[in-house]
Order: C-alpha cells, then structure tokens, then sequence
C-alpha cells in the first residue's frame, strides 16, 4: 500500500518541497521521489543507493508535479505544463514487491498545446555498469542491466514490444541511459511509454528464467487506459 509525503503545498519553514511515494514490502522501504522539476523522478530504494533516475532530455527540466492521488495500487501524478513545452502524467504501479526484489510499472503520458515540440525522456542509473542477461525473452522485448560499482544489486529496465523499437539506447560503460519518446509530438496527441524496473538486492539476483517470465509478464499485460 503506498504512503505518500508530501510537502509541495506546505509554505511553512523549515520545510522543503517534496514529492515521496513508499511502499514497504516486508520490512524495507522501496521508494519513489517524484517531486519533478529540477529535483526529476527516482524510483530505488531508502539509501538511495539503487535506483533510476527520470529527467528532461536536454537543458529544461521536467515538469513540476501537481495534483497526486492513489487509486488501489497505482499513484498517479499530475506535471502540468504551464510554461515549459509539455504536460506529463505519471502512473507507477507496483507489481511484484519483496524485501529484496520490486518490480515497478510506470506509465509515462506526455502531450503538449505547442504545435512544434519533440520531448524526450531519460532513463538513467549512474555508476553503474551495463550487463546483459541471456534471457530468453518475447520478440520485441528487450532488457538493459546495471549493476551498482560495488555488485550490491541489480536494475533491469525491460521494455516490451509497444516500448523497445522505439526507444534510444545511449549506455555506456558505467552508464544506463535509455531515452523514450523523442520525435514528433503533434498538437493535442497523447503518446505513452510503460517500462517495468527491476530493483533487486537478492543474493542469487535476477535469473535468465525470472526475466523471461517477467518478459512474458509485461507483454500479457494491457497498457492503462490513463495515466
């Protein structure tokens, strides 16, 4: 069940903005910051040691959030547009949760009043170095892994076939770096992107096996009607 603080509407000193979904799983805290703006989104753990990072392709920074509610197990958020070039609304569902392993389901939806836009969205882990499992995943699908410099976890991004043709992979050797989104983005048209991360501390870690399962997974399940 998620718990959310949240400090954006509370002027009163000494209290910074925040934005931070948790979500316990038998005594550990997997969380999400999900403030926008300069601060980006995160999905990853307390420590902060394992996790994603979601910002703005280029110098503008993200949308900053609006209204927020949970509905079951989702939590969705609202980053209006105002004055930079698109809105986004972001839904992150947990699908599988344990102490050691989650599985996050965010929905990006982005759409813009501009007549000319193309947004991008990146997907990073810093410090880390990207591995890829011999999984034997559905056509169409694909994994990027990294693992934190001191093999203290896994972080998988799978992405499934309405997803992976068509996103950028710009990693490195010590960098995940998935871009999503990125052409033209028309007036009034709303596009969706839905990866799943994969945060694992498990000793074993993730197998080829739990990955093709998970792959299979991903593709039997329908796309959210709204984000």
């Amino acid at each position: 069940m998620w718990q959310i603080q949240n400090t954006i509407a509370d002027p009163t000193p000494p209290s910074q903005p925040k934005l931070i979904g948790i979500w316990p799983a038998e005594g550990t805290n997997w969380t999400c910051h999900a403030l926008g703006g300069d601060s980006g989104i995160s999905l990853g753990d307390v420590d902060h040691s394992l996790h994603l990072r979601v910002a703005n392709v280029g110098p503008d920074a993200l949308p900053s959030a609006g209204e927020q509610y949970v509905c079951g197990d989702s939590w969705k958020i609202d980053y209006p547009q105002e004055s930079g070039k698109y809105c986004l609304r972001l839904s992150i569902r947990v699908v599988h949760a344990t102490a050691t392993r989650i599985i996050w389901e965010p929905t990006f939806s982005i759409q813009t009043s501009l007549l000319d836009t193309d947004p991008s969205l990146e997907l990073t882990a810093v410090g880390c170095t990207a591995n890829l499992l011999a999984a034997d995943l559905p056509p169409d699908v694909s994994a990027s892994v990294a693992r934190p410099s001191d093999d203290s976890g896994q972080l998988i991004v799978l992405l499934g076939p309405h997803d992976a043709p068509f996103t950028k992979d710009r990693s490195s050797g010590n960098r995940l770096d998935l871009r999503i989104f990125g052409e033209f983005l028309e007036k009034g048209v709303i596009r969706k992107a839905r990866p799943w991360v994969i945060l694992d501390r498990s000793e074993a870690g993730v197998s080829a096996e739990d990955l093709s399962q998970y792959g299979e997974e991903l593709c039997n399940t329908p796309l959210p009607l709204t984000a």
